[in-house]
């Protein structure tokens, strides 16, 4: 990839929201048509002003907000232009493309809900309260679920001509359910934003995997 090299920061291993005290301000990055899971690494392209600035600002801490713009058309979102549900998310790399704007990898941590807006200029910071999984239950029913949404997944993967075959690997070697649900949504490039939205802002294990991404009405019209 061309481009100038910016910065490297080691992924570190990040424990849930316990840690970060509430009443805390993170700086929140907007998206257009994108939306970051728990666990997914995800490159996203900077180009709004404020957002470069954004990143700029960082420091040793490189914890940020991503959070889907309810509408992918404004320019310069506002704070109730954004869903209120969105990730945690670290920055792990950062490379300045030749048009000046900022190829950056993320690393989603956990499900967020947006508090206080704390500053809006040049860029938005908010406090955050981070929505918790609760604890699914092994049965039979969720373990069959769970094979079949991986059945599904890998027959989408070996259809696709896009898609690589380690995903299946990777897959097969997540052991937790809700996980193993976030992971697939993010790896399907036909799912629709407000899809993946609805995902995320679901919690709940059992309804996530019971929805199996793989059998969204997109995945229906993609094949």
């Amino acid at each position: 990839m061309a481009g100038e090299f910016v910065s490297v920061i080691r992924p570190t291993n990040q424990k849930g929201g316990s840690e970060e005290g509430k009443g805390r301000s993170y700086p929140v990055l907007p998206v257009r048509d994108t939306v970051l899971f728990p666990h997914a690494v995800l490159p996203l392209t900077v180009g709004r002003e404020s957002s470069i600035q954004l990143i700029q600002s960082l420091g040793e801490q490189k914890t940020i907000l991503v959070v889907a713009q309810r509408d992918a058309r404004l320019d310069v979102p506002e704070g109730e232009d954004l869903h209120t549900i969105g990730t945690r998310a670290t920055v792990h790399k950062v490379v300045k493309m030749p048009n000046q704007s900022l190829f950056v990898f993320t690393e989603g941590t956990e499900r967020v809900k947006l508090g206080a807006f704390t500053q809006t200029q040049p860029f938005m910071t908010a406090e955050c309260e981070v929505v918790p999984e609760p604890a699914l239950e092994k049965t039979a029913e969720t373990e069959a679920l769970q094979r079949n949404v991986i059945a599904q997944f890998q027959e989408i993967v070996t259809s696709s001509s896009t898609l690589s075959d380690d995903l299946q690997t990777i897959a097969l070697n997540i052991d937790e359910p809700g996980r193993l649900t976030d992971f697939i949504a993010s790896s399907l490039p036909f799912l629709t934003t407000s899809e993946k939205q609805e995902l995320l802002e679901t919690p709940e294990v059992k309804p996530r995997i019971s929805s199996n991404p793989s059998r969204s009405a997109s995945a229906r019209s993609y094949f």
